[in-house]
């Protein structure tokens, strides 16, 4: 059995909430497609609050409080050097919001914007947006569809499926802020990620292009190890890691926490998966409390960061002809 609710969440947008009689419950804006929070039963039958969000309207329009927080990011996620690609051989540029570099999809991407929404099952919602041609500097005009949709299994399932009339990049992801304790630094989850290459950084911590092994490295998380070897090792994670192949059914990520038994899996469709933990929160208010540095983790599931700057990286253009269709599933369970 799923329940659902519908309600005015402020300037002419609305939320919603579904929830599973297993103990899991999503809230989901129409701003930005967000997850504005995901609550799990811990082992003594608790609701925590296992990712991140605010019920004030005002943090979901503001992008100087929220950084982002559940949103849906695009139409290109990540970094984009000089704030400009080449398609063929016409060269556009994009919004240099991190300047001189794109990030995020540029200063309203798709994370700021109102989404229209429809519900017609208790468990699922699908949001839609028609981002015009030149919004941002993209070329196109771009047709998304994001579907949220909970199972008795206690998964979340997004779909992410879009056209385009040009040729145009796209590399979509979610970048909800999660923790299994609801609260707290995260040092003591445990995580595994299915992934034997990772992209290194330079010294600004960019993408540097270098595709590099995770075996012996601190970047090895084949089996589960604690989240503190990786923030003692090198203060934390920002680094995306390759997966195998795009089989949905292959666990990529497992993290878990011992203190609530609150076990978190992703399976994905994309080739990568952005592991971040936190490491530039600061004082960020959200809703029951204030988070800082390591007091949270991301599992972005994306195409390669900076895609558009290096050839040998899979391409991320969409083309008129073509469909995006992508899905990433977030399971939880106890251990």
């Amino acid at each position: 059995m799923f329940k659902s609710t519908k309600e005015d969440f402020g300037k002419n947008s609305y939320i919603y909430t579904l929830e599973n009689d297993k103990g899991l419950k999503i809230k989901l804006a129409e701003i930005g497609a967000s997850i504005t929070g995901i609550f799990f039963k811990d082992k003594n039958g608790k609701e925590i609050e296992t990712a991140f969000g605010s019920d004030d309207i005002e943090f979901y329009t503001d992008n100087s409080k929220n950084g982002h927080m559940g949103a849906t990011v695009g139409r290109v996620a990540g970094r984009t050097i000089g704030a400009k690609f080449k398609i063929d051989d016409n060269e556009y540029n994009i919004t240099p919001n991190k300047s001189p570099d794109h990030t995020h999809g540029g200063i309203k991407g798709l994370s700021y914007v109102t989404f229209n929404s429809i519900q017609k099952k208790d468990n699922e919602v699908v949001f839609s947006y028609v981002s015009k041609d030149g919004e941002e500097g993209y070329p196109g005009n771009l047709n998304l569809i994001v579907k949220y949709e909970i199972t008795n299994e206690n998964e979340i399932i997004i779909d992410y499926i879009a056209t385009t009339d040009k040729p145009t990049p796209l590399n979509i992801m979610n970048h909800s802020y999660f923790n299994l304790n609801g609260g707290g630094k995260i040092n003591n989850h445990e995580i595994l990620i299915d992934a034997d290459y990772y992209l290194a950084d330079n010294e600004n911590g960019i993408t540097s292009g270098e595709i590099l092994k995770t075996k012996n490295t601190p970047y090895d998380f084949t089996s589960l190890k604690k989240v503190d070897e990786i923030i003692k090792a090198k203060n934390g994670c920002d680094n995306c890691f390759i997966f195998d192949d795009n089989d949905i059914n292959k666990k990529r990520v497992q993290i878990l926490s011992r203190d609530t038994n609150i076990c978190l899996e992703v399976f994905t469709t994309k080739p990568s998966v952005l592991f971040y933990t936190a490491n530039s929160l600061n004082n960020l208010k959200v809703r029951n409390q204030t988070l800082n540095k390591h007091e949270a983790f991301c599992l972005e599931t994306q195409y390669l960061s900076c895609s558009l700057n290096y050839n040998h990286f899979p391409s991320i253009i969409l083309y008129p002809d073509r469909e995006y269709n992508h899905r990433t599933i977030y399971k939880f369970s106890l251990i």
